[in-house]
């Protein structure tokens, strides 16, 4: 989730000169369209409307370049956040008190597509390049982002680009940078045929760790199982037919190492409990605990036996901080034999990540990491007014991989 710059710009007289072209040469439109929020609401849908705003209104700046977005990606509890106004992006609202008023809100974060414009400043990208960016703004037909934010792309712009730039970098920034995770590690991964959980099994798995992968229904199981693992490398639990405590509990009574964990509740607070001495857990989210997100209680022949176990869990585990505060602080909270919940999941070295990027992306050419796009997603939702109907479909939880939706015709 990336933090909010949540000003619109405006092109001012005396901006610098730009660069500007259309995408295949031709020249800019007059109009574009974009989600944007004026003031905070309970959901996304209800803080958003579409705007019809004038080319001119977006022009970029120092080291800064415009995009024409050809691809969307769809986090639907971050922008729900963003929308309510709440954690990283209650910035956004106005002296007046939350939801009052201005400043208006750019919705979108992650996207791909072609370099329109250039700003003063741009030494590495160049009209008419194709890009996958964080921070831009995407819900966009154009936006605005930093030079610094982009990644080249080989050929054309594509979906799976989309889901690597964030979702997989993600991963591999907690994973790599974070838990350094590496052969003979027993990682557990939520949510593991989700738009960042499938890229967190392959990176454990190329690391040599043993991966547990939980998801839910059989397509997602099968989906998982035919990621390229040695025998015996892979464990997936299905959480719709087995209760994951009780699994590890058989099968590994000595704890994990690590956990990717972008679920939270009861599922967070099981495996805090089998954590082996030593171990990271990352909380890369919490998406069951997410306003509007109905995709993520236990089915009802488990909800019994999770009750009395949350009310265990609740009696040993008493103080432990909640996943929003983790994660939005970026706290990191000790408990006994070195185990730790890590709430900044991201490498301290802004190096150390740049080098994680360039080596996820050289991955993903190679053919060495899958990215994952759920087909149904990309071809339902197409264009910028049908982004609210992509981030309610992905609060419920039945995508396989990556939302995203196409933006450009």
């Amino acid at each position: 989730c990336i933090k909010p710059t949540s000003r619109v710009k405006a092109m001012s007289a005396a901006a610098p000169q730009t660069e500007v072209q259309g995408a295949g040469g031709s020249s800019l439109p007059t109009k574009f369209l974009r989600l944007v929020a004026e003031r905070a609401g309970s959901s996304f849908r209800e803080a958003v409307q579409v705007e019809t705003t004038p080319i001119e209104a977006v022009q970029p700046g120092q080291g800064e370049v415009l995009i024409q977005v050809h691809y969307a990606g769809i986090n639907g509890g971050c922008e729900t956040f963003r929308a309510r106004r709440e954690f990283a992006f209650a910035s956004s609202n106005s002296p007046q008190g939350p939801g009052q008023g201005p400043p208006t809100v750019l919705m979108g974060a992650e996207g791909a597509g072609l370099v329109a414009a250039v700003g003063p400043g741009v030494t590495k990208l160049k009209v008419g390049q194709p890009v996958a960016m964080n921070g831009g703004h995407a819900f966009a037909e154009y936006c605005i982002a930093p030079e610094r934010s982009c990644t080249a792309l080989q050929g054309s712009p594509t979906p799976q680009a989309v889901a690597v730039t964030l979702s997989g970098l993600t991963a591999a920034g907690a994973l790599q940078g974070t838990a350094q995770v590496k052969a003979g590690d027993t990682v557990v991964v939520t949510a593991a045929a989700g738009g960042t959980g499938h890229f967190a099994v392959q990176i454990a798995l190329a690391a040599g760790a043993h991966v547990i992968a939980v998801c839910g229904g059989a397509t997602k199981v099968q989906a998982l199982q035919g990621l390229k693992h040695e025998p015996g490398q892979l464990r997936v639990v299905d959480r719709l037919k087995e209760d994951l405590g009780s699994v590890l509990e058989q099968h590994y009574p000595k704890g994990v190492d690590i956990v990717y964990e972008g679920v939270g509740g009861a599922v967070r607070d099981a495996l805090v409990k089998h954590l082996a001495p030593g171990g990271r857990l990352l909380q890369v989210g919490y998406i069951s605990e997410y306003p509007h997100a109905t995709g993520y209680a236990p089915p009802a022949h488990l909800q019994q036996q999770n009750q009395q176990q949350e009310q265990e869990q609740q009696q040993q585990q008493a103080g432990l901080l909640p996943c929003e505060e983790l994660f939005w602080k970026g706290l990191e909270e000790t408990l006994p034999e070195g185990r730790r919940i890590i709430g900044r999941i991201w490498p301290r070295d802004p190096m150390t990540l740049m080098r994680i990027k360039q080596n996820l992306f050289k991955s993903f050419y190679e053919g060495k990491l899958e990215a994952w796009v759920d087909p149904h997603a990309l071809q339902a939702y197409q264009g910028v007014p049908a982004i609210p109907d992509a981030i309610d479909a992905m609060l419920q939880g039945g995508h396989i991989g990556k939302v995203v939706v196409r933006v450009a015709p």
